[in-house]
């Protein structure tokens, strides 16, 4: 059982504050949506080169985008349980059990998207830092071979 209180919500307070936040949404998607296009791009065209400074900047870039999205969670994971309260009949009930679904729902809500998205950018991390140390072993390897037939690097 849930000891926490909301402050009930009006249908205007709620109409008032969706635009805007849709707005600040499809701006945020949209810059989103052209880096991941030009990045697409360098990758497709053999131009996307990185070298170890850059890959520890894009690691710690991933990392802390991770760390932000959790204290995002964090931040906001008993106020998405919480239940808003519309009204005392069963319509606003109905209205308020749909809304907790949407926000902490075990399928779709907006908390597990945020701890899918967690999951992800450490899986984007975790990859980085594999390549990273394979291309830095397979450097370590051909100097040495390098070395050894008389050559240097």
């Amino acid at each position: 059982m849930s000891t926490a209180t909301t402050t009930p919500i009006t249908a205007d307070q709620l109409a008032a504050a969706k635009p805007a936040l849709q707005t600040e949404m499809l701006v945020d998607k949209a810059a989103a949506s052209h880096a991941a296009a030009k990045l697409d791009h360098a990758a497709d065209s053999g131009r996307l080169q990185l070298d170890a400074g850059a890959a520890e900047a894009l690691i710690k870039a991933v990392d802390d985008a991770r760390d932000q999205v959790m204290a995002l969670w964090e931040r906001t994971k008993n106020q998405l349980a919480t239940p808003l309260q519309f009204g005392d009949n069963p319509v606003a009930h109905a209205i308020s059990a749909r809304f907790q679904d949407i926000a902490v729902g075990e399928d779709s809500g907006a908390a597990k998207a945020l701890l899918d998205l967690y999951d992800v950018l450490g899986d984007i991390s975790n990859a980085l830092k594999k390549n990273r140390d394979e291309t830095q072993k397979a450097d370590e390897e051909a100097e040495y071979q390098m070395q050894k037939h008389g050559g240097s690097w």
